[in-house]
């Protein structure tokens, strides 16, 4: 069982994206690629999803990002358990984002399903 935010869990995170094959198709009109930093940047990630499917982005810290969310690690394991939605995370200051907020409106029917895709990482991570 992988640790949340661990090299392990990022692996797992970047296999369930990577096995969806239908990820592509569902972001080539709108291709996002979204930063998550937690606990000041000391874990950071990339969520690319595109044309090509979705992954995980580690290896090149200055890949472009469209926007960022940035919080501490409770508040990252909130909103990856669901117990913790962004817009309360939001408007309580727990979840800052920075870029292009508007791009997350441009992918948001196609985010929506991601919550489905990742429900086994969720329930096979140590948080």
């Amino acid at each position: 069982m992988p640790r949340f935010l661990s090299d392990e869990w990022l692996q797992a995170f970047d296999t369930a994206l990577r096995s969806d094959h239908e990820l592509g198709a569902r972001f080539v009109r709108s291709p996002i690629a979204i930063a998550q930093e937690v606990d000041d940047g000391a874990v950071r990630y990339i969520v690319v999803l595109d044309g090509e499917g979705g992954r995980i982005e580690r290896q090149h810290p200055e890949y472009p990002v469209d926007v960022t969310f940035v919080c501490d690690r409770s508040t990252a394991a909130e909103l990856a358990q669901g117990t913790l939605n962004a817009q309360r995370a939001l408007t309580s200051g727990r979840l800052k984002l920075r870029g292009e907020v508007d791009r997350l409106g441009a992918a948001g029917a196609a985010l929506a399903g991601l919550g489905d895709l990742l429900a086994g990482l969720r329930a096979d991570t140590e948080f």
